[in-house]
């Protein structure tokens, strides 16, 4: 994700379940980075950044707990 103006963004995963762990990082120099995650429903995750990521420079992995 990223596109250099937006500071938030939705993700859809279609797991079903809150019980997710979210990681986030840079796709060029993959390093983690931190974001505030909530868990609006249990397909979807919004990411808030304090300042907006580059191009397509944030990678998102979601997986399910349990």
């Amino acid at each position: 994700i990223g596109d250099r103006s937006a500071t938030s963004y939705t993700i859809d995963h279609n797991l079903a379940s809150r019980d997710v762990i979210v990681q986030l990082y840079d796709a060029s120099s993959y390093d983690t980075v931190y974001a505030d995650v909530v868990r609006t429903t249990t397909n979807r995750v919004t990411i808030d950044f304090a300042s907006a990521p580059t191009t397509n420079d944030i990678r998102v992995l979601i997986s399910k707990i349990g």
